[in-house]
């Protein structure tokens, strides 16, 4: 999604003279006035999160259109220390002429709203004219050179074919090449040009080294251990979770799909039994099963963690904020928060040194289909 954004950027040649509020606006706002007004202070009323606390019809701080005629802008150039924002004596120095003019031109444009990217959907931007199309391969490197032509810069030479070969093999599976593959690939080049380099591509996509290189990514994101993480720190055994978004990348399961089955997949209707191990990112959560603990604190934080993790790996949001108070930046209330937190909040499991409930998986991939054929009798 964040690459949707970007791009829409990169496309839309407005997008760069325009001021954009998430992109220009909204980093003044969190940097010099939401210790002030954000979401747990919100002095004077008025609150730099909520459009409509800043924004007519309820809010008063912005007129849109009027810079002179918007607090949000005339404070800032007040001389007066009682009446200028931010306060003196919290910000001895005030908004540079920079990030003034940068307000007043926002303003000035009709001080256009936009919430964080990841609540906006993506839209598809429009492929961008450039210069030297001959240069492109395909769709993106064109976003790319649009960007160097509007800075008078010249692509990077092409890498040669064996730099290119270690460069691929490390991003796509996470090994160099080795020697006999640098070898075959170079022969390949000189006798068959461009379809080498596709032909590499393609076998490294086929690789099982290339769902292990990229389920580290997601593990790394889900927290994914193989221990407990508290008290005696004792193994924990997820290996079965592990295996199952390595084959997810490797079979390159859509995103969609891929996510539903590790936040809710036992609650889905005729999920192959196999598929129910994905449910298995929300038991990473730090148990502490030492003499003395109590049970419920421990779920209750193994709830909050799946909140926390769930907003930061799907929406780039660190929601966790929200647990005590009202989100300082971003649009989420504490109600909000709560709201969220009752969807996990169901879940049997405490610390206990059994990790109850577990589900059991079988050794043999071959004995999946008996389970599935089980379930159906």
């Amino acid at each position: 999604m964040l690459a949707a954004v970007v791009l829409s950027l990169l496309a839309d040649p407005a997008a760069e003279s325009a001021v954009a509020f998430e992109r220009d606006i909204r980093p003044i706002l969190n940097e010099h006035c939401a210790g002030c007004h954000g979401g747990v202070k919100q002095m004077g009323d008025v609150s730099f999160v909520w459009r409509d606390q800043v924004l007519p019809p309820n809010g008063w701080a912005v007129e849109p259109g009027d810079p002179e005629a918007s607090v949000l802008f005339t404070r800032l150039l007040e001389t007066d220390p009682d009446l200028r924002m931010p306060p003196p004596a919290e910000h001895p120095e005030p908004l540079s002429d920079e990030e003034i003019a940068t307000i007043r031109r926002w303003i000035a444009e009709g001080a256009r709203w936009e919430e964080h990217w990841s609540l906006r959907p993506p839209r598809q931007p429009p492929i961008p004219p450039v210069d030297r199309g001959d240069w492109a391969r395909s769709p993106i490197d064109r976003f790319v050179l649009s960007r160097l032509e509007a800075k008078s810069l010249e692509p990077a030479p092409e890498a040669a074919p064996d730099r290119w070969l270690r460069r691929v093999s490390l991003d796509l599976t996470g090994l160099p090449a080795t020697a006999a593959d640098r070898d075959r690939f170079l022969a390949a080049v000189a006798k068959r040009g461009e379809a080498a380099y596709v032909d590499t591509v393609d076998r490294l996509l086929a690789s099982p080294h290339f769902g292990e290189r990229w389920a580290s990514v997601w593990l790394d994101q889900v927290r994914y251990a193989d221990s407990k993480g508290l008290g005696h720190d004792f193994r924990r055994t997820m290996w079965p979770y592990r295996d199952w978004v390595i084959d997810a990348c490797n079979a390159d399961r859509p995103f969609d799909e891929f996510t539903r089955l590790q936040l809710a997949g036992d609650r889905m209707a005729e999920v192959p039994a196999r598929d129910l191990v994905a449910t298995a990112a929300h038991r990473l959560t730090q148990t502490n099963d030492e003499g003395g603990t109590d049970d419920e604190q421990f779920r209750i934080e193994a709830v909050i963690d799946r909140v926390n993790t769930t907003a930061q790996v799907w929406q780039a949001m660190s929601l966790g904020c929200a647990q005590c108070h009202d989100h300082p930046y971003d649009p989420i209330t504490q109600a909000e928060y709560y709201q969220f937190l009752a969807f996990f909040n169901n879940t049997e499991d405490t610390d206990l040194t059994s990790d109850y409930p577990l589900l059991d998986v079988p050794l043999a991939e071959s004995d999946w289909d008996i389970i599935d054929r089980l379930r159906r009798e």
